[in-house]
C-alpha cells in the first residue's frame, strides 16, 4: 500500500477509537448531571463516525464500491442521528418541567436506539461483509463484524418492540461482538492497515501459430 492509504487507515482506527471513548464517556456525563460535557462528547463521536465512514470508503471502494458507498451513507446517517439526539439533552438545560423533561429524555433515548442501534447494526454488517469478500483483514475479523452487527439489529429491534427490556442484560450481552470487532478492527487499521486487494492474473490470451 501507499503512504496515504496507511495514513486514511492509521487515521480511521484512531476514529474507531475515539467513538467508542465519546460514547461510552457520554453515557457518564449524563449520568453524572453533566448535560454539556455529553453532549460536547455525542458530537465528537458523531464527527467520528462521519469521518470513519469517509476514509473507510476511500479505502475499500476498490473492493466493492456499491458497498463502500452504502457504508459511508449509513455512517453518515449514523452521525446525523446522533447529531440531532443531542438537540432535547440542550433543551433539558433551559429549565423545562418535569413532564416535558421525560419527553426529551425519550427522545433522546430513541435517537440512541436508532443511531447507535439499528444503523450501526447495518452498517457493520455492510462492512464486515465487503471486508470478508475482500480478504482485507483476517476471516475472523470480518465475521465477527457481520455476527456483531446481526446480533446488535436483532437486538435494538426487540428493544423498539419492547421484546426486551432497553440497555438491559440481554442488549448488553448482544452488544460486546459488535464492541469487540470495532476494538479489534481499530487496531488493526492502525496497526497493520488494509491488505491489498488480491487480483488473479489475466487469463494468457491464446496465441496464433503461424506456418512459415
Amino acid at each position: 500500500m501507499t503512504r496515504r492509504p496507511h495514513s486514511y487507515a492509521r487515521t480511521a482506527g484512531i476514529l474507531y477509537l475515539v467513538t467508542h471513548v465519546t460514547s461510552v464517556t457520554a453515557v457518564a456525563a449524563y449520568a453524572g448531571g453533566t448535560i454539556a460535557l455529553g453532549v460536547v462528547l455525542e458530537l465528537t463521536l458523531a464527527a467520528g463516525c462521519l469521518g470513519t465512514g469517509i476514509l473507510l470508503a476511500l479505502l475499500l471502494r476498490s473492493m466493492g464500491p456499491a458497498r463502500a458507498a452504502t457504508f459511508a451513507g449509513l455512517r453518515a446517517l449514523e452521525a446525523a442521528v446522533i447529531a440531532a439526539g443531542t438537540l432535547p439533552m440542550l433543551a433539558l438545560t433551559s429549565g423545562v418541567t418535569a413532564p416535558a423533561t421525560e419527553v426529551l429524555l425519550a427522545l433522546h433515548t430513541a435517537a440512541f436506539l436508532v443511531g447507535q442501534g439499528l444503523v450501526i447494526s447495518v452498517n457493520t454488517i455492510v462492512l464486515g461483509w465487503l471486508l470478508l469478500d475482500a480478504r482485507a483483514v483476517p476471516r475472523a475479523l470480518a465475521a465477527l463484524g457481520v455476527v456483531g452487527g446481526a446480533l446488535v439489529l436483532a437486538s435494538n429491534t426487540a428493544q423498539l418492540f419492547g421484546l426486551i427490556p432497553q440497555g438491559g442484560t440481554i442488549a448488553g450481552l448482544c452488544a460486546v461482538p459488535i464492541f469487540a470487532f470495532e476494538i479489534w478492527f481499530a487496531i488493526t487499521l492502525i496497526t497493520v492497515g488494509l491488505r491489498p486487494q488480491s487480483a488473479s492474473p489475466a487469463p494468457a490470451l491464446p496465441q496464433r501459430i503461424t506456418a512459415g
